[in-house]
């Protein structure tokens, strides 16, 4: 499965760090100031700091090297143990179950994914 994200993680990161910095230079500023508003710009520049971590994660290689281990195909020649199989088809006659339940629990990516959305929501949760 092609990593579409591999094309813009870079500028990602850089677009991610930078507003981090941004949020948090206004939030120590305010912080001085004595604005109400400071803790909510503290609060989101750690929450984009979250979401530039794992996008540094990723372009670090971290996920790969962890799931490495279960790829290996000298260890597995032949793939996964038939239990291990039978988990990962599940049923071939229902289609949208299996792929929710392959998405769900097989596509590390999903994971990933789930920890950039949730804080995001953090941070329209704060400004809300």
């Amino acid at each position: 499965m092609p990593n579409h994200f591999k094309k813009i993680e870079r500028k990602a990161f850089a677009i991610f760090i930078t507003l981090t910095f941004i949020a948090a230079a206004i939030g120590i500023t305010l912080l001085i100031l004595g604005k109400p508003a400071a803790s909510k710009w503290l609060a989101t520049s750690g929450l984009l700091s979250t979401i530039t971590g794992v996008i540094q994660l990723e372009i670090g290689g971290l996920f790969e090297r962890l799931t490495q281990h279960y790829g290996n195909d000298e260890q597995y020649p032949f793939g996964p143990s038939s239990h291990v199989t039978r988990e990962i088809i599940d049923n071939p006659d229902r289609p949208f179950r299996t792929w929710v339940r392959n998405v769900s629990f097989f596509n590390l990516k999903t994971g990933f994914w789930l920890i950039i959305v949730g804080t995001l929501v953090q941070v329209l949760a704060v400004w809300v």
